[in-house]
């Protein structure tokens, strides 16, 4: 499944400016560990073991994500997904 995933200018420097990338996954979880298998420096920047950082918002199709959902909302094909992050 090929989910757009858009990062928030603040975390395009860790991206070497890039901000969309082309992820797989079924969850917003899923899409953001495919996130950062291609980018590994954003590993610390966005998640705490395996739960995100307090400080990241995530949006689907500009819908804001409740936190308790930001790592297993559901995605479907053409979906897109915002990650930002708030103090950078």
């Amino acid at each position: 499944m090929s989910v757009i995933l858009w990062l928030s200018a603040n975390l395009c420097r860790l991206a070497k400016g890039k901000e969309g990338f082309e992820v797989d996954g079924e969850t917003t979880g899923e899409c953001i560990n495919d996130l950062v298998t291609i980018i590994p420096a954003m590993r610390g920047t966005i998640l705490l073991g395996s739960r995100l950082s307090p400080n990241v918002q995530v949006e689907v199709n500009k819908q804001s994500v409740d936190e308790e959902e930001r790592l297993t909302k559901k995605v479907n094909d053409g979906d897109e997904i915002r990650v930002m992050y708030k103090g950078y």
